[in-house]
């Protein structure tokens, strides 16, 4: 946060008793323009990206490490500032959220989380670099794959950055290689994902780039900065923060949640801080290990409403399954069979967790209850949010 940016907040706070005023910054799903603590990854990328610079293919790449250390912050910011400053030199860099016409080096990103079919993957590839809109209805993936080869015959490399490969709902790199081997054109990609280059069955030829967890000093600093940029003034000591630092062990999505937790459990409380007692509300909130909030909401909207409601049981109500989800689909316009149906499969994919209930009196195997596999408080808040947006 720089001095006009400080400046401006103190002028827009008004009632310095509120304890939110932005709550982008706060949440572990938002990427600021510029990442915190992350200069050398952007130097490792660049160096990546260097031929791009003078009109070639950059090689086919792989950028792993654990979640929460700033992979896809980075990609994403860094796929803004090449726009902006590649633009004046005849080349360009697109995202799927941004469509133009795409005269030499063309970069797309694809989160693949929310287009990781094959039909998903060629529409937001084309849909980036064309300013028409591009049909989703009446036309299907041979189709699309045709207009992609159109849209690119004579233009220069396009490079695509494929995020989140190689989850549970997600393809593999070699997969969104196969996918861009079957269009006519000069392709290159950049691949992101948690698996270590060994386990991750990459094509032949594709260079690993790996990034290490946050230093506690760095995620200190990356908190402290969006504390101050979402909450008001004094709201939460530095201590408190050093201390989200601490516990979160470099994963700076587990450490972002905790801290939404914890201003969740304030606001509700009307308390105009976040103290120890909601930080630690916040933390307790985050299992271990931890399914990223990214994933799951970028779920299929009756399973994130189905998530949203069982967030809302006590851990009682959630045990039997069958009992769970018939609880849900009393609150839903689904059959108890179709929720139950999703908490299996949420499990299989390890959102969820069947945790069987010790105890229990009866013949036969125990019951199982649905714990969730991530922030439920963070979770909550976002979710809340997020119908709130939605016009009535």
């Amino acid at each position: 946060m720089d001095i006009e940016d400080r400046i401006a907040r103190r002028q827009r706070t008004g009632d310095r008793q509120r304890v939110v005023l932005e709550e982008e910054p706060l949440s572990p799903v938002w990427h600021p323009e510029e990442p915190v603590g992350r200069g050398s990854l952007v130097e490792r990328l660049l160096d990546h990206f260097d031929p791009v610079f003078d009109g070639r293919t950059p090689p086919n790449g792989y950028l792993h490490g654990p979640g929460g250390v700033g992979k896809s912050a980075v990609t994403v910011a860094l796929a803004d500032r090449l726009s902006e400053s590649l633009s004046s030199t005849g080349d360009a860099l697109y995202t799927t959220t941004r469509g133009a016409s795409a005269p030499g080096v063309s970069f797309v990103r694809v989160d693949l989380r929310r287009a990781d079919s094959t039909f998903e993957f060629l529409h937001a590839v084309l849909d980036a670099l064309t300013a028409e809109p591009v049909p989703r209805r009446g036309v299907g993936t041979d189709e699309l794959r045709d207009r992609l080869e159109r849209q690119v015959r004579g233009t220069g490399p396009v490079v695509v950055v494929a995020d989140h490969v190689g989850e549970p709902e997600t393809v593999d790199a070699r997969t969104v290689a196969e996918r861009l081997d079957a269009v006519d054109g000069a392709f290159a990609w950049l691949a992101i994902g948690r698996t270590s280059p060994e386990d991750a069955d990459l094509p032949t030829g594709t260079e690993a780039i790996g990034v290490e967890p946050y230093s506690r000093a760095a995620l200190t600093d990356l908190l402290a900065t969006r504390a101050d940029a979402g909450l008001g003034q004094g709201a939460l000591a530095h201590g408190a923060v050093r201390r989200l630092a601490e516990w979160a062990e470099g994963n700076a999505g587990i450490a972002l949640s905790a801290l939404l937790g914890a201003v969740e459990v304030a606001s509700r409380a009307g308390e105009d801080g976040v103290g120890d007692d909601a930080v630690d509300a916040g933390m307790a909130a985050v299992p271990w290990p931890c399914v990223p909030l990214g994933r799951v909401l970028a779920l299929p909207t009756n399973r994130v409403r189905t998530l949203a409601h069982l967030v809302d049981l006590d851990p009682a109500e959630r045990a039997p399954v069958g009992d769970c989800a018939a609880r849900i689909a009393d609150r839903m316009d689904l059959t108890a069979s179709t929720v139950e149906r999703f908490l299996y499969e949420l499990a299989e994919t390890g959102v969820v967790e069947r945790v069987r209930v010790e105890g229990t009196d009866g013949p036969g195997r125990p019951p199982s209850r649905i714990d969730p596999r991530f922030p439920t408080l963070a979770f909550r808040r976002l979710v809340r949010r997020k119908v709130e947006e939605v016009p009535a």
